[in-house]
This record gives C-alpha cells, sequence and structure tokens, in this order.
C-alpha cells in the first residue's frame, strides 16, 4: 500500500513537471517572439522606393534640416504658390517618397510641400521610436519651412504612424495650423498589448510585457505615445481624421473624434484597409483634404 501512494506522488510530480515544462517552453517561446517583434518594430530602417518627384511630373529641390538631436534629415521642397506649405510625414520606416501622389495632388492647388524622411532612414540602427522623438522632429521641420521665403502658414499629412506623429506634433506646437491625419493607432500601449482582444491567459501573460521591452529598446516610455491623450489640444486649429474601413475599429477612430476639439472631421473610407485611400476614392480625397486646408487658409488654386 505504501508503495502504491510513493507511485502515485511520483506520477503527479511528473504530471506537474510535464505541465510546467510545458507552461515554461510556451512562456520561453512567446517572450523570444515578443523581442524579435519590438525590435523589428522600433528598427524599420529606411523603406525608400527609388522615387523622384520627376517620375510624377513634379519639381522640388533636394533640402536637408537637422532633427531635434542632430540626425540629417533628407527632404524635397517644393515652395508655395499660396503662402503655405504642407509637411507630409509617411509611415513607419517612409522615406520621402513615401507621399508623392499626396504631394502631386496639393502642388496641383497650390500649395507648398516638405517631403521629408523620417529619423529612422538617418537614424544609425534605423531606429524609430514610433511618434516620441519623431514629434520633436517635426517641430525642427516647421522650424525649417518657416525659414523660407513666402511662407505665412504650415500644416501636416501625416500617414500611419506619420499621422500619430501630426497629432502629437501639432499638440506640442500651435505653429502647425492645420492636421490630417491617417490611419494612425489611438494609443500605443494598447497597441503593444493587444488589449482589444481576446487571447488566452498565456499569450497575454506574454503581451503584458511588450511596453517594458519597448522602453528597453528606445529608452523611451510608450505611455507618453497616445494620441488620443493629447489630441483635444490640437484644438481650435482644425483636425481631419481619416481611416479605412477596414481598419477604423482597430484604430479607435470615433473615439479619437470624439476626443478631439472643434473643428474637426472624421471620413471613413469605404471598401478600405491601411492606406491607399487616395487609390481608392480619389477624387473624394482630393476633394475632402484640399477643402479642408482650403477652408483654413483659403487659398488660390494654381496648375502644379
Amino acid at each position: 500500500m505504501q508503495d502504491r501512494s510513493h507511485w502515485i506522488r511520483l506520477a503527479r510530480l511528473t504530471l506537474v513537471a510535464l505541465v510546467a515544462g510545458v507552461v515554461l517552453a510556451g512562456g520561453g517561446y512567446y517572450l523570444l517572439a515578443d523581442i524579435a517583434y519590438i525590435h523589428a518594430l522600433t528598427h524599420p530602417g529606411c523603406g525608400e522606393m527609388g522615387l523622384t518627384p520627376a517620375d510624377i511630373g513634379l519639381t522640388a529641390q533636394d533640402v536637408a534640416y537637422s532633427s531635434h538631436d542632430g540626425l540629417t534629415l533628407r527632404a524635397w521642397y517644393r515652395p508655395p504658390q499660396n503662402g503655405a506649405v504642407v509637411i507630409l510625414l509617411p509611415g513607419l520606416g517612409g522615406a520621402r517618397d513615401g507621399m508623392l501622389q499626396e504631394g502631386a495632388i496639393l502642388a496641383r492647388h497650390g500649395y507648398g510641400l516638405l517631403m521629408t524622411d523620417l529619423r529612422s532612414c538617418a537614424h544609425p540602427d534605423g531606429q524609430t521610436t514610433l511618434g516620441y522623438y519623431e514629434a520633436r522632429d517635426l517641430r525642427r521641420a516647421v522650424d525649417w519651412v518657416l525659414a523660407q521665403p513666402d511662407v505665412a502658414h504650415v500644416g501636416v499629412l501625416g500617414f500611419s504612424m506619420g499621422g500619430v506623429t501630426a497629432i502629437l506634433g501639432a499638440a506640442q506646437d500651435t505653429r502647425i495650423e492645420a492636421v490630417v491625419a491617417e490611419g494612425g493607432f489611438y494609443d500605443l500601449v494598447a497597441d503593444l498589448t493587444d488589449s482589444d482582444k481576446d487571447v488566452p491567459l498565456l499569450r497575454r501573460l506574454s503581451y503584458s510585457i511588450n511596453p517594458w521591452l519597448f522602453r528597453r529598446e528606445t529608452g523611451v516610455d510608450p505611455h507618453l505615445i497616445s494620441p488620443i491623450s493629447v489630441i483635444g489640444q490640437i484644438s481650435p486649429r482644425p483636425l481631419f481624421l481619416i481611416y479605412g474601413a477596414d481598419e477604423a475599429v482597430a484604430g479607435h477612430a470615433w473615439e479619437q473624434y470624439r476626443a478631439a476639439g472643434e473643428p474637426k472631421s472624421l471620413w471613413i473610407v469605404p471598401d478600405c484597409g491601411h492606406g491607399n485611400y487616395p487609390l481608392v476614392a480619389p477624387e473624394e480625397w482630393e476633394e475632402r483634404v484640399v477643402g479642408f486646408f482650403a477652408a483654413q487658409w483659403s487659398p488660390t488654386t494654381s496648375d502644379g
């Protein structure tokens, strides 16, 4: 009887050890996957496509300016015909050629353009902070633009992480008079932890370490990268949010819209995912975006 009890206890201990081993192995796998994911997310490098303004019939100067911490950021600059310049901010890992299509549309209506690299294109490690330092760099871009002749007004148009940067930057810098933000996340910690999703407990626990991993990679507290927390500070300057219908829920488009102050607009592009808004609805994109800036500055229309 005693031998039997011994073997039962041994079997139980073996079972517990096996379960613990499986859990630890699974946890280790998830941890390694999260480390790789955060590193890739924060080191996108430079996704330059090799295009130039001349490829789309646009004339622009090859220029450069300094980031807030001394990196050299390349850009193309086109002087305004109406006194207003729009700074174009591409998405994650984006280079200055990432917003050429949008720039061509705005140029047709007389707007000046600063089409700029983001800091991951200039950083030695290709690192990004997903909007935090990029917002500081945006202030330097505004400095540069306002130092150019015949510039009276500055607006920003940003896509994805560029949209996040536009919101964070405009909340800090009142010289930015109008903001169009397309397809950005609403809160980085919520994004890193997938707080909106119903996931298994072990995965939930692994997600919870992602904010710490982000801070370890960048030195930046991800809680400070929360567009929805600062979006109301843009008011009374106008804000225009654009999301594809397939991404609006994940991006918390309506919640951001409600958190913003007046004047504000929200356009959910039908049958559209993340990006390609001018391709899915080209005429409406031009009408809405140009109309948004025109309502702020009443520029004259000119062939570009």
